[in-house]
């Protein structure tokens, strides 16, 4: 049961966990086979477990991409590696990543938060996934340094790029390539203009980085900046769409948040763990495993289902219930949406501050949703991330 199969689920994700979970703590999926995990605890322990790793370029394979530049950029991506180099990789890049680095640009990202729902707010209502959709890449494009005035042709390049962590079909992988060559292009000037004059972007400090006289080479800069890029545009972007459609179902819980803004990051918490635009982590096992009990052998491919891990009754007080302060709670259990052990998201702070700041710029109004939609029957997308095709909100009635 992966993410495109639980997107068609739609607003019955977690009917249908619910229903696969009854045959115990891993099922199947019906035709590929794969081993679903549906238990907090092994999704935990699994994402921390060595004999794990990602799925590498499997994808690829798949579609029968067996060479070309596009499967090259992809295989060199820190999400496909493992091991001593994937360690390496963030080693020398997670420093830009601190919540104290991240925190250097809220004030800018705030801005732009409220830039982006202006026109929404001004016309007394509108499409919040629209507004909201240019977002995360503004404030990613802010932290890399690109400026405001190129960040639509980067949102094209991230939509056409966000597809290669699928099964791509032919147009797709052309449209693919052609978006990484003018996308390398780009980030070949940048890396040029830098190297000449350092700033306090995170181009900047990726020619910079050094940790015991490694450093990053011409190519993993270049790399690692279309990863940041294709990596957080379309996930973050999602969540946003996942987390107003929480707060919009919940508006009483939801009202707290237009006078105390300091509830704003708890909020953001648990909108991920409540309707989250990633829903499981791909694995393969690289050796023999048993998970509660069930015998899994080497080379299986499994879905850490985070979904229903951050969903699951005795591990969650009333899991189906939305709580605008849960997080703020002793003793809550550990939130699965941005992973767990060495593939941890590193831009989590990037995306928490985001979401943030989206929530905070947007439900300062109380939006409520347009007359003629209703929110029983969302209609959904999947690129990387599941989210709502659209919000139609009204205001101030």
């Amino acid at each position: 049961m992966d993410d495109a199969l639980l997107t068609a689920f739609g607003d019955n994700m977690y009917a249908a966990l619910r229903e696969v979970a009854r045959s115990g703590p891993v099922a199947r999926h019906p035709e590929t086979g794969v081993a679903i995990v549906l238990r907090h605890a092994d999704v935990e322990a699994l994402g921390r477990d060595p004999r794990m790793i990602g799925v590498g370029t499997g994808n690829f394979d798949a579609v029968g991409i067996t060479d070309g530049p596009l499967r090259e950029w992809f295989g060199s991506l820190m999400f496909t590696n493992e091991g001593e180099y994937h360690l390496r990789l963030r080693r020398l890049v997670q420093k830009a990543f601190t919540p104290r680095a991240v925190d250097a640009i809220r004030t800018n990202a705030a801005a732009m938060a409220d830039v982006s729902f202006a026109a929404t707010r001004a016309e007394g209502g509108g499409d919040l996934v629209a507004a909201a959709r240019t977002l995360p890449l503004r404030v990613i494009c802010r932290l890399i340094g690109v400026p405001d005035a190129d960040v639509e042709i980067f949102v094209d390049w991230a939509d056409a790029l966000s597809t290669t962590f699928g099964f791509l079909t032919p147009e797709q992988a052309e449209a693919a390539t052609i978006a990484l060559g003018k996308l390398n292009d780009y980030v070949e000037g940048l890396l040029a203009e830098r190297r000449d004059a350092p700033g306090d972007d995170l181009v900047s400090a990726l020619v910079l980085a050094e940790i015991e006289g490694d450093r990053l080479t011409h190519d993993e800069a270049r790399t690692m900046v279309g990863n940041l890029i294709v990596g957080g545009h379309d996930t973050t972007g999602s969540q946003i769409g996942c987390s107003f459609l929480a707060l919009l179902r919940n508006p009483a819980e939801a009202a707290p948040l237009a006078g105390q803004p300091e509830l704003v990051a708890h909020a953001v918490e648990e909108t991920m763990r409540f309707e989250p635009s990633i829903s499981a982590i791909p694995r393969t096992a690289t050796e023999d495993v048993v998970v509660s009990g069930v015998p899994l052998p080497a080379g299986s491919l499994l879905m850490l289902s985070t979904a229903a891990a951050n969903r699951e009754p005795g591990v969650w007080d009333e899991p189906d219930a939305f709580r605008l302060t849960r997080f703020a709670q002793a003793g809550v259990p550990r939130l699965m949406s941005f992973g767990v052990g060495t593939h941890y998201c590193l831009g989590a702070a990037l995306a928490r501050m985001t979401l943030e700041e989206s929530v905070r710029s947007m439900f300062a109004d109380g939006p409520q949703p347009a007359p003629d939609f209703d929110l029983g029957t969302v209609e959904w997308r999947q690129v990387l991330g599941r989210s709502p095709v659209s919000l139609p909100v009204t205001f101030g009635g």
